[in-house]
């Protein structure tokens, strides 16, 4: 898109998603957009490799797709959101998951982190919440980032 990686922006129909922890098997993040906050969870950075790898940080376009995964699920026919324009990936998703072991490198939401910060809780809900937020839309911008988690009610 352009926008210098160090410049932090927020426009209308943006999302930011900052991750703040990483360890072996597991990313954790917060995912911004208006006055929402949910919590993501995605693969470990594996040097962008498909399906095993978180994508890396930036600038992002998200448009509504269709996935040969969820394909005739009513829960996400013409909901689902991609993360379409990371060299060298396709079919990054954003959808319910709790562990990373549900994941194939896309990005699963929920409402809370787990305590023993293997996961996030109430992926279904946060997806719902999300796909509702996002009725709609057709289009997205992503801005993804690594930086520190923020007490809640900080923009």
């Amino acid at each position: 898109m352009g926008v210098p990686e160090e410049e932090n922006i927020f426009m209308p129909n943006m999302l930011k998603m900052t991750r703040f922890a990483s360890f072996p098997d597991r990313t954790l993040g917060e995912l911004r957009f208006e006055t929402r906050v949910w919590y993501t969870i995605e693969r470990p950075w594996l040097d962008n490799k498909p399906s095993v790898s978180c994508i890396p940080a930036g600038y992002y376009t998200m448009v509504r797709a269709d996935s040969p995964r969820f394909g005739t699920d009513p829960a996400y026919q013409g909901k689902l959101w991609e993360i379409s324009t990371v060299q060298q990936r396709t079919h990054i998703l954003l959808h319910v998951a709790n562990y990373s072991r549900d994941l194939a490198g896309c990005v699963g939401l929920g409402t809370g982190l787990m305590g023993d910060l293997a996961g996030v809780s109430h992926s279904r809900t946060a997806c719902t919440d999300f796909y509702s937020l996002t009725a709609g839309l057709d289009l997205l911008e992503i801005q993804i980032q690594y930086g520190a988690l923020r007490p809640e009610g900080q923009v």
